[in-house]
């Protein structure tokens, strides 16, 4: 019984024995996880249960960790240089003697205002390393934006986005080239930097002028292993990239023609107006093809007549790269110049499931499908391409969690409200997911209403925001992220952003509100009492 119960336990020495001795605190059988998996006990132990607010950092904008948690990237105030971090660790000598003689003691918060500790704890933490100049000679006009990052090759690798705002009409020339051309979008000229973190230097750059991408939190760029896919909102299109050895080597362009298409004519420029029909795109034509292929009734078939002009007319809004060679689509109703949607109607969407070797559509999911609800679910794993490098894990986000554990015995009515609320989020940006073990829905619960996984700014939380183990619903610690400033009731609504380290327990919260930022950092302390009295 004692040795169940230890099995059991979340006790620090409990924990350490069962690593010594090989065995897991799931059953008897020695442990068959993955390399270093066996330390996701120990994060219920060791935990950012210690918050110092209001603390002093460098003039830049925090970004996020390397996916090995060495290095943090941020951006200088004027948003053309990349500056790289190198993490010392904070259970290095250095911080610990520090936490020690500002003489913390047992609090959750760190409320003395006077104390060293908050203008060089940051300092003890972080020793610049590099200071890369992106935006300047050529690209002097572009301007890095700081909500976007996307990690290759297990982090060896960043490609960062720059972006500065044209004038003047589109080429004639896209209008045939891109027949679904959407061009109620403001253009923008893009430049992607690959950057080697390892040496860094800038190994490549690709350059999109005339396009509109969305940039914020990677949802317009997607990579899996070493392809890179780019959504251009204005051209209705997928770029389609190659990144080995820190290159770009362009692949493909999927939407507009098939692979083998030849034009046969030249086009008379000169002819070309607002009357002018041209021929629909490749990926709507495959759709309707699908949709066609599966009428058996009289009832679908008016179904079909009946959404085509729908299915002609939309733009194609988010996208994912599910794996290197399936991409989900989102379309949505194209907006009309005339009329306006009632407010009693729901956005019509379309999922589509593409195979890029075969330019195949192999699935047509409409917004309200119970059958796009499932297959999202049951592979939610694999869809989340972002794998911690310390346990091999996926995120786990708060609604798939909450959805798994009440599919079996949800009713129909549940069913049509989470189906109307879940599905208009598909496809996720797996890109912005935080690998954090504390953001683990499915061991940590907490209020998903001011924190998740995606890497985005969220509702301010004016009481500390509780964690509590899942299992045994204690709680594990708080965070606490409120500003010590007077805020009007008039001021605008405040967000906070979080940024994890991927596996040690270090957390940096910013507190935004008009243009005022406030920086808190959670980490753990081995001193720290959590209260368990109800929050």
């Amino acid at each position: 019984m004692a040795y169940e119960k230890r099995l059991r336990s979340q006790n620090l020495v409990h924990l350490l024995q069962n690593r010594e001795s090989g065995y897991t605190n799931a059953g008897r059988q020695l442990g068959r996880m993955p390399l270093l998996a066996y330390e996701r006990s120990f994060y219920k132990c060791i935990t950012p249960c210690l918050t110092i607010p209001s603390i002093t950092i460098p003039p830049v904008y925090l970004r996020k960790f390397t996916p090995d948690g060495s290095k943090l990237l941020a951006f200088s105030q004027d948003q053309r240089n990349l500056l790289i971090y190198s993490y010392r660790g904070f259970s290095c000598a250095a911080v610990g003697e520090l936490i020690r003689q500002a003489d913390v003691g047992s609090v959750e918060c760190f409320s003395s205002q006077d104390s060293i500790l908050k203008g060089t704890i940051f300092e003890r933490l972080f020793a610049k390393k590099e200071t890369l100049n992106l935006c300047q000679g050529d690209y002097g006009h572009y301007y890095l934006h700081r909500e976007f990052s996307v990690f290759l090759e297990d982090g060896r690798y960043v490609l960062l986005a720059a972006m500065t705002a044209l004038r003047g009409a589109l080429p004639v020339s896209d209008y045939v080239r891109y027949p679904d051309l959407y061009d109620k979008l403001d253009a923008f000229s893009y430049v992607f930097f690959l950057v080697d973190l390892e040496l860094g230097v800038v190994t490549d750059r690709l350059i999109l002028p005339n396009d509109s991408i969305v940039i914020a939190h990677n949802q317009g760029i997607f990579v899996f292993d070493s392809t890179l896919t780019i959504m251009s909102r204005l051209h209705q299109c997928v770029y389609v990239y190659r990144v080995n050895d820190g290159k770009f080597h362009e692949q493909e362009t999927i939407g507009p023609c098939p692979r083998d298409f030849i034009e046969q004519a030249t086009t008379d420029f000169d002819n070309l107006d607002a009357t002018t029909v041209l021929p629909i795109t490749h990926i709507k034509q495959r759709i309707l093809s699908f949709l066609y292929r599966q009428i058996d009734t009289t009832e679908k078939q008016k179904v079909f007549y009946r959404n085509f002009e729908f299915i002609e007319n939309m733009i194609m809004e988010r996208m994912q790269l599910v794996n290197e060679e399936l991409l989900l689509l989102r379309y949505e109703e194209r907006p009309k110049d005339t009329d306006t949607m009632p407010m009693d109607s729901s956005p019509r969407y379309l999922y589509v499931f593409f195979s890029i070797p075969s330019e195949e559509v192999i699935g047509v999911y409409r917004n309200y499908s119970m059958d796009l609800l499932q297959i999202v679910l049951q592979f939610s794993d694999q869809m989340n391409n972002v794998r911690s490098l310390q346990t091999g894990d996926a995120p786990s986000m708060p609604m798939h969690v909450v959805l798994k554990q009440n599919l079996l015995k949800a009713n129909k009515s549940f069913f049509q409200h989470m189906l109307l609320r879940f599905n208009p989020i598909v496809p996720v940006s797996s890109q912005s997911l935080s690998p954090s073990p504390y953001l683990r829905f499915n061991e940590f619960s907490y209020d998903n209403r001011y924190m998740s996984p995606l890497e985005r700014p969220h509702r301010f939380c004016a009481e500390p925001i509780v964690f509590r183990d899942r299992s045994t619903h204690l709680i594990k610690f708080r965070m606490h992220v409120t500003a010590r400033r007077h805020i009007s009731p008039l001021a605008p609504r405040e967000l906070c952003t979080f940024i994890w380290h991927p596996f040690e327990p270090l957390v940096f919260s910013i507190h935004k509100c008009m243009n005022s930022y406030t920086y808190h950092v959670h980490l753990y302390n081995h001193s720290t009492v959590v209260d368990q009295s109800s929050a």
